[in-house]
């Protein structure tokens, strides 16, 4: 994942919070090659009692697990994967992600996608150059029953 001597200068923390993140980046590649992506998004859902949180300091650290993970795994991971596994991140702490999804045209009839993730419209990952996508769906879905 990480040059052996940068992961081990890395606190306890950081090291779990890191490893945590490729887990769940690997979990994310695979479920999207196997699962139809509505079961995969599926996986995000509104929880009773949990709270938006504005929290700065996790979502940093989420962020930047997600972000080194993504780069040291030996697999492309797109910004689907990254989101995913970032509201995975933060749903196991209790935390109410969103997952945005949405295109924009790329010219010549062609499309592109790009998903990001928000915590209480605070961005977590994937938002830059969001702007120029048009949202298609959020996750979890408005009105989704909860569990």
């Amino acid at each position: 994942m990480a040059r052996p001597g940068a992961f081990l200068a890395l606190n306890g923390d950081d090291r779990r919070l890191l490893v945590e993140a490729g887990l769940r980046l690997v979990a994310a590649w695979v479920a999207l090659r196997i699962f139809p992506f509505a079961r995969v998004v599926a996986s995000i859902r509104p929880r009773p009692g949990v709270a938006m949180a504005r929290d700065a300091g996790l979502v940093r650290r989420v962020r930047w697990a997600v972000e080194v993970a993504a780069r040291r795994l030996p697999t492309v991971l797109t910004c689907l994967p990254q989101a995913l596994a970032a509201s995975w991140m933060l749903q196991a702490r209790g935390l109410g992600p969103r997952l945005h999804y949405g295109v924009a045209s790329s010219g010549d009839e062609g499309f592109e996608a790009h998903a990001w993730v928000e915590l209480d419209g605070m961005p977590v990952i994937g938002r830059r150059g969001a702007d120029r996508f048009t949202p298609l769906a959020r996750f979890p879905l408005e009105g989704q029953a909860r569990p």
